[in-house]
């Protein structure tokens, strides 16, 4: 038996120095495909090559959708549901396990979200009342449905919106889009997409004071009926430390939605309106502010500022493999001129002294009835 092995090893050295080659000892070539876009692609280039890849979906749902929760104090949830989306601003969520619930969505005029075990109330909100969860001390997952629809890609993009910038040395290609909050304070939109795949990696919207209020990040991309896909949308709440994964395994495209999935759920709990709430401490506040009566008394404004962007942890080029031998050491990427997009918003330049804004808070998640949950 020893002789046999012996003469194997001999056999494959042999056959190995003229250049034979063998399955289980052949690397996986390095992809040489070209990158999908263009550093020099257009704005409107950029935005009609994304529309066309989903071109025609105006909904879709997965019945077997996995929901990952991670908390502030670190631990974690898991959920199976179901997802369903369909434009303008149609959105379903359900998910559960064996101790806890949750239901999160939008219709036509309002948003919802119903957790469980927690109060047994319904949190709702008219969609531009939206912007005003920031008000919020414990913290509401920041739900906007018309962003949503983007990051869900059943909502085509509008070229003259965005405008494209790229940073220094990064194989990315950043859409950003400057709209009125319901506030008067400007919000920005801004969407990475990489250049090598042509898919968008991210979506993100900041505040008026760059703060960012909800990012999405989109990876597994997946072909569905002609339609590109992502396979997970992990959701960051940065202000409340929380994050939401969904994996979707199976995905049907325009499919037909009953009118009922819509509906808010209804188990004869009691039905909280938050914009009514803080609409009600917001006028008890301008009520006891001074001078607040003044014909010339206006709500504070502030001036719209660059968001800030993690450097990429890995180059577009390499292979995920490679990504432990990248060097942390390298330059840091220029953010581009993100100034003209700025003067946009018309908002009043405030003195120097006031510019050095103090980080926001982090905010209690409003998943925290998971803390009373188990791991599972």
């Amino acid at each position: 038996m020893i002789n046999v092995l012996k003469k194997s090893i001999l056999l494959i050295t042999a056959l190995s120095s003229v250049g034979c080659t063998f399955p289980w000892l052949k690397q996986e070539p390095r992809s040489t495909a070209p990158p999908a876009l263009s550093m020099n692609i257009t704005s409107n280039e950029l935005v009609d090559h994304l529309n066309r890849k989903t071109q025609g979906l105006e909904g879709w749902r997965c019945t077997s959708t996995r929901m990952s929760v991670r908390l502030p104090n670190g631990l974690s949830q898991r959920l199976k549901g179901a997802i369903a989306c369909q434009a303008p601003n149609y959105f379903r969520l359900t998910a559960s396990n064996v101790i806890a619930t949750a239901d999160l969505g939008s219709n036509n005029s309002r948003c919802w979200v119903y957790v469980k075990p927690g109060e047994s109330a319904v949190m709702t909100w008219k969609h531009e009342d939206t912007e005003l969860l920031q008000q919020i001390p414990s913290g509401v997952p920041y739900i906007d449905p018309n962003w949503l629809m983007l990051v869900l890609g059943v909502t085509p993009l509008d070229p003259a919106d965005y405008e494209i910038s790229s940073p220094a040395g990064a194989r990315e290609l950043w859409l950003a889009a400057i709209e009125q909050g319901a506030s008067g304070r400007p919000i920005r939109r801004v969407i990475k997409v990489d250049v090598m795949s042509g898919d968008i990696r991210e979506h993100a919207l900041y505040d008026s004071e760059r703060n960012p209020l909800v990012r999405a990040q989109l990876s597994g991309y997946r072909w569905y009926n002609q339609k590109r896909i992502p396979q997970s949308v992990k959701l960051m709440f940065t202000q409340m430390d929380s994050e939401m994964t969904l994996t979707f395994d199976g995905i049907e495209t325009n499919p037909h939605l009953p009118d009922e999935l819509w509906r808010m759920p209804d188990h004869n709990l009691k039905v909280v309106d938050l914009g009514e709430v803080i609409r009600s401490r917001m006028l008890v506040d301008r009520m006891q502010a001074p001078d607040s009566n003044s014909q010339f008394y206006q709500p504070p404004t502030a001036r719209l500022q660059p968001p800030v962007f993690e450097q990429p942890t890995r180059s577009a080029f390499a292979p995920p493999s490679e990504t432990a031998f990248l060097d942390d050491s390298a330059e840091e990427l220029e953010e581009p001129d993100w100034d003209t997009p700025i003067s946009q918003s018309r908002t009043i330049e405030p003195p120097a002294e006031q510019r050095q804004m103090s980080p926001t808070p982090r905010r209690p998640s409003m998943f925290g009835f998971f803390n009373r949950s188990p791991h599972l």
